[in-house]
């Protein structure tokens, strides 16, 4: 999609004038100088991040250069973030994705899913929903699951005579689109936001996330979300019937596709082994044994090198690692310190506290959870966004007397509720481009989709996660 110079101008001007306002200023009541600053810094990254005026690789690289100018961090703090734990396990993420991608194990995987569906209309669209979930566990990058996963669906729409613009294509990439990031969040390793999320916990609440526990915790109300959307979408946009002839061609179709990849050669299965050992030992770490999430990851990254094994190139592994990601992530990061070292997110944690002070923990709960899904609408990415309000929430749940990781907890699945306009992000944009949508269509499935899942998460969050010692207060 190409964007307007005028909307560029604008969004950099804007970000401009936030960032010298905050300059200027001296005083805010109950906020000091370097708050302030950092306060503008937020703005500005956010306006700059949003609309994308530049690149958000450079955005992220203005915040690091603006940091130390600007008074509010040292520069060693600042670049610090480059370094962490989580960034290496990032790293570590993208090279494992990059083989799978090399030995087409997703590929192979999505087409023998797709045999489920028999060809009926209604059951291919089921098959795309849960592969954006189950594709989780094999692409960390949303972007990346609906990348791979538009292909398939356009050939599996032409080859059952079915139109972009018709029902089942609709509901397809609009299922593709949103899920794809929804479903991001139900793991650890799931989106760069999750882990993110995960560290920003560990260092500013003392809580430190297991594979396991993220997924007992955040993926059941992921995938029960999943399975309702599907009715949902069924109902707003009812399936094409299709004779026996479009399904028999559609299978023969599969056929041919599994066949050219012909059977497991020693490298997918060397591969294969690989993944299920990682996820294996992710799954049983803090119950099996203490190895952290970080080194299992570079463990198995580092094994695809090894010499009998020698899965992929050393360049391969470089391309396939987002190095845009990856200064977003640690930009996030930085810029956090520096609302937490300022003072500037207590502050307005604070504000929201008052705000919202004369509710119940549950009604304040509710209404703090409503706020961040509606603040998601100013963001196209959840990494940005979880930069910006995750330090928030942990400061407005002191004031509120909630419990700073379920508030937490909560803004981590609103970082990744992007249903409601093509813009609202990456993924659905990208579903958008590639099929016919229309803005109106968006509109009516994402709205349906925002409660629903919105629903979910609640009663996920006062019933469910308090059974797992994630309790509300």
């Amino acid at each position: 999609m190409l964007k307007s110079p005028r909307r560029l101008i604008l969004g950099f001007a804007l970000a401009i004038l936030i960032v010298s306002f905050a300059l200027s200023s001296r005083t805010l009541a109950g906020l000091s100088p370097s708050g302030i600053r950092t306060l503008g810094l937020l703005a500005f990254t956010v306006i700059l991040w949003a609309s994308e005026a530049i690149h958000p690789a450079a955005t992220s690289l203005l915040v690091f250069v603006l940091l130390p100018l600007l008074g509010i961090l040292p520069l060693n703090a600042a670049l610090a973030t480059l370094g962490t734990e989580t960034v290496w396990q990032l790293i570590g993420i993208y090279i494992i994705a990059g083989a799978i991608t090399k030995w087409q194990l997703d590929r192979r995987l999505a087409y023998n899913l797709l045999f489920l569906s028999a060809g009926r209309p209604a059951l291919v669209s089921l098959v795309f929903l849960l592969c954006g979930v189950f594709f989780t566990f094999l692409v960390p990058a949303p972007v990346g699951k609906v990348a791979l996963l538009l292909p398939l669906a356009a050939q599996s729409l032409d080859v059952l005579g079915l139109p972009s613009a018709g029902n089942t294509g609709r509901a397809t990439h609009f299922a593709l689109g949103s899920i794809s990031l929804f479903a991001g969040v139900g793991l650890l390793t799931g989106c760069p936001a999750s882990l993110y999320a995960a560290q920003l916990m560990a260092r500013e609440a003392g809580a430190t996330w297991t594979y396991g526990r993220w997924f007992l915790v955040f993926f059941p109300p992921v995938l029960l979300t999943s399975l309702l959307l599907w009715p949902l979408l069924l109902l707003l946009y009812p399936p094409e019937g299709r004779g026996g002839a479009e399904r028999a061609a559609f299978l023969a179709f599969l056929g041919s596709q599994v066949q050219s990849l012909g059977r497991m050669n020693s490298a997918e299965k060397k591969l294969a082994l690989i993944l299920g050992l990682m996820i294996g030992l992710w799954a049983t770490g803090g119950y099996l044994h203490t190895l952290p999430v970080t080194l299992v990851c570079l463990m198995a990254a580092a094994a695809l090198f090894l010499p009998g094994i020698e899965l992929i190139s050393w360049r391969e592994a470089a391309d396939s690692i987002s190095w845009s990601i990856i200064l977003v992530f640690s930009a996030g990061l930085a810029l956090t310190g520096g609302l937490t070292e300022t003072g500037a997110a207590a502050w307005l944690g604070a504000q929201l506290g008052h705000l919202l002070g004369g509710f119940t923990p549950a009604q304040a709960g509710t209404a703090a959870f409503l706020f961040l899904v509606i603040v998601r609408l100013g963001f196209t990415t959840p990494t940005a966004y979880a930069a910006a309000l995750l330090p928030v929430a942990f400061a407005a749940a002191e004031s509120l007397s909630l419990n700073p990781l379920w508030l937490g907890a909560l803004t981590a699945v609103a970082a990744h509720t992007a249903f409601l306009y093509p813009m609202e992000s990456m993924t659905l944009m990208t579903a958008y481009a590639a099929s016919s949508l229309t803005p109106c269509d968006v509109l009516r499935a994402g709205g349906a989709s925002t409660l629903l899942a919105g629903a979910v998460t609640l009663l996920a969050a006062y019933l469910y996660w308090p059974l797992l010692g994630l309790a509300i207060k």
